[in-house]
């Protein structure tokens, strides 16, 4: 299994609001895009990905969905729209969540009432977590685990506070060179360099 947590700093927990957040200063596009590039290659959609969308911008509580391929995750196609109906669908039917509740909205779609710091630090019990960073580990040198999950964020920087403290509890960091990429070329190459490894 491989896992991307993308972490949307500004992203809305509102349906209503998504399509408004494409190509605004809150950029939801970086997340739209993350989630194709996850899951789709030419002509074929891969098995083994799961993909955590945090929406950080809420009035009470952050919310995560996540994306399963391995629990029958159907998207309607590879483009922008088909994504957002998914995130859409997920917030309609989350109302009332309740805090560090989680729900099953359909086969592969979850939504559940908590945000980064609790999703990283479960992941981090039972499997290898990596953030994406710069100054991290050349991937190609770095020794990654199996099942491995991939932290990322949008537009805007992670909080440096709740970075340590993950770090100090098992989170690494690694690196896929010293440009700044954005989260969805991230993902590609990410599935590169994991496919180079198992070919």
């Amino acid at each position: 299994m491989r896992t991307f947590i993308i972490r949307a700093r500004k992203g809305t927990t509102r349906w209503e609001l998504v399509r408004s957040q494409i190509g605004s200063r809150e950029h939801f596009e970086v997340v739209t895009h993350s989630v194709i590039n996850a899951f789709f290659f030419s002509n074929g959609f891969r098995d083994d990905v799961e993909v955590y969308i945090i929406l950080d911008s809420s009035i009470d509580f952050p919310r995560t969905i996540k994306l399963s391929s391995s629990e029958g995750l159907s998207i309607g196609g590879f483009h922008e729209d088909a994504v957002l109906e998914l995130v859409e669908t997920a917030l309609k039917n989350s109302m009332g969540l309740q805090k560090n509740e989680t729900r099953m909205i359909a086969p592969g779609l979850h939504i559940s009432g908590f945000g980064f710091e609790k999703l990283v630090g479960q992941l981090l019990i039972t499997r290898p977590v990596y953030l994406l960073d710069r100054k991290g580990n050349d991937i190609r040198s770095a020794e990654i685990g199996s099942d491995p999950v991939f932290v990322l964020s949008d537009h805007l920087a992670m909080p440096k506070n709740s970075i340590k403290g993950l770090m100090r509890v098992g989170l690494k960091t690694i690196s896929l060179g010293k440009k700044m990429l954005f989260a969805s070329q991230c993902v590609v190459l990410l599935h590169y360099e994991l496919d180079r490894l198992l070919a």
